[in-house]
């Protein structure tokens, strides 16, 4: 149960946090305005998105740290292999029904509100849980779009930087623990 839970919280980051470290910057807003009409049209749509993305990400590189493109392109065909990797593993699958349970139990709070088997403060209490993990995710990505808006806006050349470096380590780091999940969960 313990590993489910770790895995949700873990590929939920792992799909969200490689498309969002440039997204609110209005150069590319555009590009995020869309409504696919099925899940082929939405995947592609995604992985459309995040191959632009990945294209500004190394312009980026190539104008404030050129020696570290390499580094980036090896992690980034790492992030896809890995991402192949889950969806031959059905880790992804898995991923979508816990989402949708997590739904139910929601749903199932509130049914028991409905009835007066809980007060709404005790649903509160309960939601709370779910939601703090979520909060503190969305805080951290706008805080990281805010920092890369104001660093390419005001063209800050050591500030782009340092924030392409950390976020390189960021996806170095990332892709070790997908690897980590992936093999503990092969294994159990």
């Amino acid at each position: 149960m313990k590993n489910k839970k770790w895995l949700s919280a873990f590929i939920a980051l792992a799909l969200v946090i490689p498309t969002t470290a440039l997204a609110n910057t209005e150069k590319w807003q555009n590009s995020e305005q869309h409504e696919p009409a099925n899940d082929e049209g939405m995947k592609k749509d995604w992985h459309e998105r995040k191959a632009e993305r990945e294209q500004k990400i190394l312009e980026l590189v190539s104008k404030y740290s050129p020696e570290t493109k390499q580094e980036w392109e090896n992690v980034f065909k790492e992030r896809e292999e890995l991402f192949k990797q889950l969806d031959k593993t059905g880790l992804r699958e898995m991923h979508h029904a816990l989402r949708e349970k997590r739904k139910q139990e929601i749903a199932e709070l509130e049914e028991k509100v409905k009835k007066g088997e809980i007060t709404k403060e005790q649903m509160r209490e309960k939601m709370e849980a779910f939601r703090e993990h979520k909060i503190k995710h969305h805080q951290g990505r706008q805080e990281m779009r805010e920092q890369w808006k104001k660093a390419i806006d005001s063209k800050d050349k050591a500030k782009i930087k340092e924030m392409l470096n950390a976020k390189l380590q960021q996806m170095k780091e990332h892709n070790q623990k997908m690897k980590t999940l992936m093999n503990e969960q092969t294994k159990g």
